[in-house]
Parts: C-alpha cells; structure tokens; sequence
C-alpha cells in the first residue's frame, strides 16, 4: 500500500507538471491579442485542482508547477533573469487559493455549499491583489506611476475575473445531482444568445449586466456545473464584445486596451459569483428536501419504508383493475419481554437487524415497510395465495433459525404472520386496497397469536393452504 501511495503522488507530481506546462503554453499564446487576454488560465485550474483534490496539496508540486512555468516562458518567450520572480506571482495566486479554501473542501464528492462559495469571493481577492501587486511592480521594468498603477491593475482584474469564473467550473464538476434536459433548462439555455443581441443593439456601460437574469434562470433549472459552465462562457464573450465597443463603453481618458479590460475584467466577476450562488443553493436545497422526503418515508431504525412511505411509494405504480395483491402482515413474538428483560437498546438491535434481513432477502419481491412498532408489512402484486403462503412460511422459518447478536449475547426469536390476497376493484386507489387486505391479514396475525405464535394464518380462499397444513417449528 505504501508502495501505490509514493507512487500515486510521483504520478499527480508529473501530470501537475505536464498539465501547468500545456497550460502555459496555449494561455501564453492566447493572449497575444489583448481581446484574448484574460485566457490565462493555469493559476485558477492548478489552485482548483489543489482544493478539489486535497492530496495533490503538496509542496513538491507547488516546485513542479513553478518548473513548468519557468520552461515555458524560457523556450517561448525569451525570458531567463525576470522568469522566476514573474512566476513568483503565479505562485503566490495558487497558494493563497489553496490555503483560504482547503479547509472547506474535505472530500472531491462532497457538495458545495453557499457558504463556500461566499469565502470564494474574498479569498480569490485577495490572492488576485497579492499576486497582481507582486506581477505588476516585478514586470513593469520602472517607468511612471500611473504605468505601474494600470499594469497592478492588469494583473489584478485578470486573476480575479479568472479565477471567479474557472474556480466554480473545478469545485463543481460532477458533484450536481442526476439531472433530466427539459423544456425550461432548453428554453434557458438558449435565452442566453438573445440577451446578448440586446445588449449589443442597446449598448452602454449598463448592457455589460443583461445577461445576469438569463444567468440566473440557468442557475435555477440547471445542475451547478452546466450553470457554472454558461456563465463562464457568457463571462468570456462579454470580456471580448467590449473590448471590440460592441457593448459597454471605452474609457477615453485612460488607454482603451487596458482600461476596458480591466473595467470588464471586474464587472464580469462581481456579476459571475451571483448565479453560481443561486445554483448551490438551490441544489443545497434540493438536497434537504430528498433528505427530508427519505426521513419522512423511511423509518431510521430498519431502514425500511415507513407506513407513509409504502403507500407513496405504491402511489407511484399504477393499479388496474382485477390486478392481484398480496399482503403478509406480521410482528415479533414476546417484543415486549425483550425490552422488558434485555432493554430497549436490545429491542432496537434486535428491529434493525431484522430490517437488514428484509432488505437483503425480500426486497426484489415485495415492497417491506415498518407497519408501526414490531409489525412488518411485505406486499407483492401478481401473486397467487399459494406462492404468497410460501414466501411467507420461508421468512417464518428464515427468522426463527437466526440468531439475533445483541451486545453480549445473541437471541432467537419468532414472528406472527396473517395473510391477505385480494383483486383491486374498479377505480380503486392503492390506499384503499391496502387497507382493505390489512384489516383481514391483521386479522388473521391475531388468529396466529392465538394458536400459539410462530405460525402462518394465510388467506383460507380456493387455492389457499389449508389451515391443517400449517405446522409451527
């Protein structure tokens, strides 16, 4: 195991490097043309991939992804006495990223939460100021102020807006729940190019926010990441368009290529953060309500339907008429004498394990709820009284040779079953039915305690066992 480990982290070690080395290389050329600049990318992916996957946190790789850097801007750009401290800024966004935010990522599958993604937006500033601070002053070679202040500011609104906009995409990729593509999630999706039209004939500085609400409608009926996805494209093409005068304005009185960048830079990312927002919580509540529906359908200590829950989920399947149900209700003999000598922990241990029997025995074959206290019902459609008295005898004789492990001693105990089948009734609902092959099973359950315990009561119809047949073990 040892062995793996090493060589697990010696394999994230050089994928780190190759990835950051790629990485640099396409952004490096990318952002020749300055509508294109805000493509540097590997600080935002590298810190993203430190905080989604804790264990590549490691300094080695810290001097991995440096090395990558210095060779890239060694071989492409010409850079040899300036290359380390330039890259120093680079590093100081990643780790300044990875350290404000390991804390609250403990595992790759856990889901996000609003609180992660409010600490996102002061940490990945500050990393950007300190980063841009460092970037700036190290790459302005001298000059005047005012240059030295617009090239901090460059730096600054490009790690910022990158960050804010790729950091979502890693810390959400497959952590969004199942999702199914409908007409609304289309409909939202293609509402985002009409937006842009509007913002591109209406044009001036506040056109730069028109696609916040379409944004915002995706993050509604959208899984996180495709909403993080969208948004970060629509970041992209907004950054572009005003840069190229097509939405927003120009700055007259500060060079255009480097003012609107910034101001769209900045814009973009105070307006990302919003939808992305809006997505975790909605999926955070998503979350709660199927945990909520689970708890209230499932009873915690088997880990069974709940009595609400059967008939949910039988309300789900549709019932026709002179379809065949069949019932086998039973409880545990003596539960009582149980808690009464052994305690109610013993009780409990005693319920749960006989739920993880249900679950694993008789699940294919009937849907099991915990009737209420020690009484269990199994039902299963299309089954004759015949095959129904079978399976239930089975469990009878299943339980009875279990021995039941309480904390120092095990236990041996019996159950009481009534059987019911019975043929739904025109326009009959599941709750009806059910109730009506419950009240004859019960019945039947109580005739079974009467004999003796440890016996099978079935349905005493043509086609039925006899009650002759039934033999207690």
């Amino acid at each position: 195991m040892a062995f793996l480990k090493k060589f697990r982290c010696i394999a994230d070690t050089i994928s780190l490097f190759f990835l950051t080395f790629f990485l640099c290389y396409v952004s490096s050329h990318l952002r020749l043309p300055l509508v294109l600049s805000m493509f540097w990318i590997v600080n935002a992916v590298v810190a993203g991939i430190f905080v989604r996957y804790p264990s590549t946190h490691r300094p080695i790789n810290y001097l991995a992804c440096a090395l990558a850097m210095f060779l890239n801007d060694y071989l492409f750009s010409g850079w040899l006495s300036s290359v380390i401290l330039i890259n120093l800024a680079n590093i100081i966004f990643i780790a300044v990223v990875a350290l404000g935010l390991r804390s609250l990522w403990r595992s790759h599958t856990d889901q996000l939460t609003p609180k992660q993604v409010l600490i996102l937006f002061p940490v990945c500033l500050t990393a950007s100021l300190l980063a841009g601070i460092w970037g700036g002053i190290v790459s302005a070679g001298g000059g005047s102020l005012t240059n030295n202040l617009l090239n901090i500011a460059l730096w600054v609104s490009e790690q910022f807006s990158t960050g804010l906009m790729i950091l979502p995409l890693i810390l959400s990729f497959k952590r969004s729940q199942k999702f199914i593509w409908q007409r609304t999630s289309v409909l939202a999706v293609l509402s985002v190019p009409i937006l842009f039209l509007g913002a591109a004939l209406i044009g001036g500085p506040g056109s730069i926010a028109f696609p916040l609400p379409v944004l915002i409608w995706c993050a509604l009926v959208l899984p996180v990441f495709v909403s993080a996805l969208v948004t970060f494209l629509v970041g992209i093409l907004e950054i572009m368009m005003v840069y190229e005068n097509l939405i927003g304005e120009h700055l007259v009185d500060s060079p255009p290529e480097i003012m609107t960048l910034v101001s769209s830079r900045l814009g973009v990312a105070a307006m990302v953060l919003t939808p992305f927002m809006v997505s975790v919580t909605i999926d955070a509540v998503k979350t709660l309500n199927r945990r909520l529906e689970i708890r209230a359908n499932t009873d915690f200590l088997t880990q069974l339907l709940s009595r609400a829950g059967l008939f949910e989920r039988l309300g789900e399947i549709p019932l026709s008429a002179g379809q065949t149900v069949g019932l086998i209700l039973f409880d545990i003999d003596y539960f009582k004498a149980i808690n009464d000598n052994f305690g109610h922990q013993a009780g409990d241990s005693v319920l749960s394990e006989l739920g993880y029997i249900l679950r694993r025995d008789y699940k294919e074959q009937f849907y099991i709820s915990r009737f209420g206290g020690e009484e269990f019902a199994l039902i299963a459609r299309d089954i004759s009284a015949e095959q129904l008295y079978q399976q239930a005898e089975a469990l009878r004789l299943r339980v009875a040779r279990h021995d039941f492990s309480l904390t120092d001693r095990s236990l041996s105990i019996t159950i009481s079953l009534g059987l019911e089948v019975g043929s739904a009734n025109n326009n009959e609902e599941w709750t009806q039915l059910i109730t009506r092959l419950v009240s004859k099973a019960d019945s039947r359950l109580y005739l079974s305690k009467a004999e003796g315990r440890n016996l099978t009561t079935p349905d005493w119809s043509e086609g039925s066992p006899a009650l002759s047949d039934r033999t207690p073990t």
